[in-house]
């Protein structure tokens, strides 16, 4: 077996046992990740504005 393949599904079953026994702190780590993307994104966003005007 591949290491790739063993990592990919060991990855895979953390992710569904950890649905499976704590979905309210997986709901809210999943939140905290999209709320750090979408803050990267504005800051990104805004200083490329800062440099057009």
């Amino acid at each position: 077996m591949n290491v790739k393949k063993a990592l990919v599904l060991i990855a895979a079953a953390v992710l569904v046992y950890t649905l499976i026994a704590h979905p309210t702190q997986l709901g809210d780590g999943v939140q905290a990740v999209i709320g750090w993307i979408t803050g990267g994104i504005q800051a990104i966003v805004a200083f490329l504005r800062s440099i057009v005007t």
